[in-house]
């Protein structure tokens, strides 16, 4: 980490640094901010459109193509637009840094970020609606407002080409 990404760290840690007998509650806002601007943004690949950002991840192996097949691009794009309409903005830097070290879709290096919080809600929605494109904006909108969060191995792994199992219980064969 260099010191210039060490800064959102920094303002992290001064949440808890008291002053006027109380914590620092504003540089938690302070670090969020910092953390978008000096890491994801000069980490996220960005594509030119949406079109463009689906075919590199499914020719790519990073999406399943099944579970595009059932909707129409329009479709596709409608449920998309539903997650990124609310403008969604983490509420705290944990928050944020927890999505992106670990639910984030990213490069086979680990180095570059292909999706933002958004983009896994879409897809999401889009697995979870097999193929009913008002449910998949309706799942899109619920996630997005906060109202319903699938369980982690859900959420992380749905739509994913090379992805673990979507349930967090154990499974027994018999």
């Amino acid at each position: 980490m260099t010191n210039k990404h060490a800064k959102y760290i920094e303002l992290n840690n001064e949440i808890m640094i008291r002053k006027n007998g109380g914590f620092q509650f504003e540089k938690d806002a302070e670090a969020v901010r910092s953390y978008f601007i000096d890491y994801v943004n000069q980490n996220t690949v960005f594509f030119h459109d949406l079109r463009e950002k689906l075919d590199y991840l499914i020719e790519n192996d990073y999406y399943e193509r099944e579970v595009f097949e059932p909707y129409t691009f329009d479709e596709i794009k409608a449920v998309y637009k539903a997650a990124y309409a609310k403008k969604f903005r983490f509420p705290s830097f944990m928050s944020a840094f927890k999505f992106y070290n670990d639910y984030a879709l990213k490069t086979n290096d680990k180095k570059k970020i292909l999706e933002r919080y958004e983009d896994r809600i879409a897809i999401c929605a889009l697995f979870f609606a097999k193929g009913d494109a008002a449910k998949a904006i309706e799942f899109a909108e619920m996630m997005i407002r906060q109202e319903y969060q699938p369980a982690t191995p859900t959420f992380l792994n749905a739509g994913r080409k090379r992805r673990g199992e979507l349930v967090s219980c154990f499974l027994l064969e018999v």
